[in-house]
């Protein structure tokens, strides 16, 4: 259960800071997502849906419902891995966020494997 709490560590973590960023319109964030626009504001909304579903399933582990949380962890972490691995296609290797996504795709499948 390790490596499912780390994971949705990392999603909180990640989707929170992120969202702050796209909210704050960060000079960084502007670098890596594009000018302020209603697609990165949408792109945020989906971010902090992905963070909150984390935090939740955290709690859930907290309040030894662990079966709550693996069974998201069974339905979130596809989807992400999904979306974030069709990101290299849809834009380039190199990008930041692209690598971003692959390290994390890589936690997320490694979770998958383990339940």
């Amino acid at each position: 259960m390790f490596l499912v709490a780390l994971s949705f560590i990392v999603n909180s973590v990640v989707t929170f800071v992120v969202s702050l960023g796209i909210w704050k319109n960060h000079p960084g964030i502007s670098e890596v997502y594009g000018p302020d626009t209603p697609a990165r504001r949408i792109l945020m909304c989906v971010y902090l849906t992905i963070g909150t579903i984390s935090l939740y399933a955290l709690l859930q582990m907290v309040l030894a419902n662990g079966e709550v949380a693996r069974t998201i962890a069974g339905t979130l972490f596809p989807l992400q891995i999904l979306y974030k691995v069709a990101t290299a296609a849809a834009i380039r290797v190199t990008h930041p966020v692209v690598i971003a996504n692959l390290c994390i795709s890589v936690l997320l499948g490694a979770v998958l494997l383990t339940l």
